[in-house]
């Protein structure tokens, strides 16, 4: 995630030393709750630690994208449930 985000920002990778590589996104959380450094989350994981003033943004217009692709046999494509997720997939594209 921190690639991503400096090479869409700054068009290169980043030159920093790795100290510590933890198993999840909700670890990382915790040890930045906690003061022990920064990292880049996604904002939907941020709602409780910011109400609670345990994290502070420092970079809001910093951010990035996902593109999602629903790959499928096109011979499944009037199935209800492949229809089904389309339009979920843009309902939820449309409210972003």
């Amino acid at each position: 995630m921190i690639r991503r985000l400096w090479r869409e920002h700054f068009k290169k990778r980043p030159h920093m030393q790795i100290m510590h590589v933890l198993p999840d996104l909700h670890s990382i959380l915790a040890a930045i709750e906690h003061g022990s450094g920064i990292s880049v989350l996604p904002t939907y994981m941020l709602e409780k630690s910011l109400h609670n003033h345990q994290v502070k943004i420092i970079f809001p217009s910093f951010k990035v994208s996902n593109e999602l692709y629903l790959a499928y046999p096109i011979k499944f494509r009037n199935l209800p449930i492949v229809k089904a997720m389309i339009e979920a997939l843009r309902k939820n594209h449309d409210t972003l």
